[in-house]
């Protein structure tokens, strides 16, 4: 905290060697797992304390003219815990066929530890001892560290990653090309107090669980200031650019995708897009098989014990259910906890939809809200769901990034991606249920066989909901793709 208080200041003097190194230094410091032994609500807390940290680094080093660097130290600085859980999920098919004789007592050690022991000062030891014989291998010397930007350019693969960040003295957009390239991109009218004011504003109106009237003007100002610069910067193309966002900061709170003045060609327009919490959640969602038979899992509850009826969900998985009458949905009371998360670790495809719960204050205690109870962040995240292709959430704020936690990206979606699905529809706020409906049966309407059209049917799904809906964006502009 003392080395993004001292950034800050060296920042808002123009001394950017100095708030890089020391910008840098404190972020180095960031442990890759926080509190080793606590619970998540511990470290989320003490992870979100620097607040800023990272998009102080990224500004200093866009003043410096290092893209490069900027991204790297926006990628180590933010989603610790979602590298964390990701470090769990990671594959140990090379270490067990070349160093057996440690994939055995590390795949036990892990599993101890995901259980709960009482023992668990005695295995952490165990853990790090093991990693650190791990690494004097020549093959697995960087196992568990957190990749090289370089390593993850491929993460751009087949389209555009912008990383937008806006700080105190400037604001910048990095564009990550598929080639590898790192191009920076000034965005010169937008102000950190207009970010915060208008953070603060939808948080409300998300808070209120209303529509926000405000939308329109707001989409408008995120064109003016972010998107349209960064549009006029890519170049043209046949059609709409393929763009992965990366927002920095409070950014993440808001729908860049959907960004633009009513009646003119906006970001909908120009880009089919998707967002990514880090490069390396992307590279990872990448790397899972793109193929695999489809295993449909349908979760519905119009009643929910000491919530709101939501006739809309009963809608929802019927017609879900005509398109795939092999597998009939879990509807209400059949709906337990023990039983989605069962039927979670078999399914490629998933569609929910019910209440879910977003907490602003420690995301983790967010989930699905379901006939017995909630079905948790971290226990989703910890399922790893073999070949998992597609999640939709068609349920309220399941992408919401809180004002506190913005950079960690705990939420619904990012935990069905932990969890192993190569793609995930979400929304960024409370979603009408009668809205949600009629936009989940024009997504299934738009798809093709494969999930992998997942974000261009949503792209197609938006625009109809927009000729549709004209006057209502806070209804079109809540649903977002994440995934590759």
């Amino acid at each position: 905290m003392a080395g993004r208080n001292l950034g800050v200041l060296a920042n808002s003097l123009g001394e950017y060697d100095v708030a890089a190194r020391v910008l840098d230094a404190a972020i180095a410091l960031t442990p890759a797992t926080p509190l080793r032994g606590t619970g998540w609500t511990d470290r989320e807390r003490r992870v979100a304390e620097p607040r800023g940290l990272a998009s102080q680094a990224f500004a200093a080093h866009c003043a410096l003219g290092e893209p490069l660097q900027a991204v790297q130290q926006a990628e180590k600085g933010r989603g610790i815990q979602l590298a964390t859980v990701l470090d769990a999920h990671d594959d140990l098919v090379d270490l067990q066929r070349e160093l057996p004789w440690l994939a055995r007592p590390f795949r036990q050690v892990r599993k101890e530890l995901a259980a709960g022991s009482a023992a668990e000062a005695v295995l952490w030891d165990r853990y790090g001892q093991l990693v650190d014989q791990i690494r004097e291998h020549a093959r697995f010397t960087r196992f568990l560290m957190t990749p090289h930007v370089e390593e993850l350019r491929r993460a751009a693969s087949g389209g555009t990653v912008v990383a937008v960040n806006s700080a105190r003295n400037r604001a910048d957009a990095i564009l990550v090309g598929r080639e590898g390239e790192f191009r920076h991109v000034p965005l010169e009218h937008l102000t950190a107090d207009d970010v915060e004011a208008q953070a603060e504003a939808l948080s409300g109106s998300a808070r209120a669980g209303r529509g926000d009237k405000a939308m329109a003007d707001r989409l408008g100002w995120l064109w003016d200031t972010v998107v349209g610069p960064i549009a006029d910067a890519l170049p043209p193309g046949a059609g709409p650019s393929r763009v992965w966002w990366m927002p920095i900061g409070l950014l993440g709170m808001f729908p860049l995708h959907a960004a633009g003045h009513p009646g003119r060609p906006g970001a909908l327009d120009a880009f089919v897009s998707s967002y990514t919490p880090t490069l390396r959640i992307l590279a990872h969602a990448h790397d899972h098989p793109a193929t695999a038979p489809r295993r449909q899992l349908t979760v519905a509850l119009p009643s929910t014990p000491g919530l709101p009826g939501l006739p809309g969900a009963l809608t929802e998985a019927l017609d879900l259910h005509r398109r795939r009458p092999d597998q009939p949905p879990l509807l209400n009371e059949d709906a337990t906890t023990s039983q989605v998360a069962a039927a979670l670790s078999t399914a490629t495809w998933a569609h929910f939809a019910c209440h879910a719960l977003a907490d602003r204050t420690a995301p983790s205690r967010g989930g699905l809200c379901l006939s017995d109870g909630m079905l948790t962040i971290p226990e989703i995240s910890r399922l790893a769901v073999a070949d998992a292709q597609l999640a939709y959430l068609s349920a309220c704020s399941t992408s919401l990034r809180s004002q506190e936690h913005v950079d960690e990206s705990l939420n619904l979606a990012s935990a069905f991606q932990l969890a192993g699905f190569r793609h995930v529809i979400a929304s960024l706020w409370p979603l009408a249920d009668t809205f949600g409906a009629v936009a989940a049966r024009t997504f299934y309407t738009e798809l093709s066989d494969t999930a992998d059209d997942a974000a261009a049917a949503l792209h197609r799904t938006t625009l109809i909901m927009r000729d549709r809906y004209q006057d209502q964006p806070d209804l079109w502009a809540s649903l977002v793709h994440s995934g590759p």
